[in-house]
């Protein structure tokens, strides 16, 4: 079975904006505004690549941002994000809900 916030449209959505941001060289992660060849590679040395990304965490059938050289307006959107970028910050919000004791639903979204 799916993850929760990866049932529904988010598969189809996040390889449409993944296809159409690595056709075009120009495009731009949607947290940082940069385009991929301005991302760090990963700590294993693996070149950063485009990832479908949550605008709003867990948002369930977000629509796809395919204006790839422009970040998105506010909003649930499924966006181009650096795997770098992408998966930091899915890391730190998970290690955050760990570290809440009054949080009965920690991982709920995972």
């Amino acid at each position: 079975m799916k993850k929760a916030h990866h049932a529904g449209t988010h598969e189809v959505n996040a390889r449409k904006v993944c296809n159409t941001a690595n056709a075009n060289p120009q495009a731009v992660c949607w947290r940082d505004g940069l385009t991929l060849d301005q991302h760090a590679p990963h700590h294993d040395g693996t070149p950063a690549y485009w990832t479908g990304g949550h605008t709003i965490d867990g948002y369930p059938n977000a629509p796809a941002w395919l204006d790839v050289t422009r970040q998105p307006p506010p909003g649930p959107w499924i966006a181009p994000e650096a795997s770098t970028e992408n998966y930091a910050h899915g890391a730190n919000r998970t290690n955050k809900l760990r570290t809440n004791p009054h949080s009965r639903n920690w991982l709920r979204d995972f």
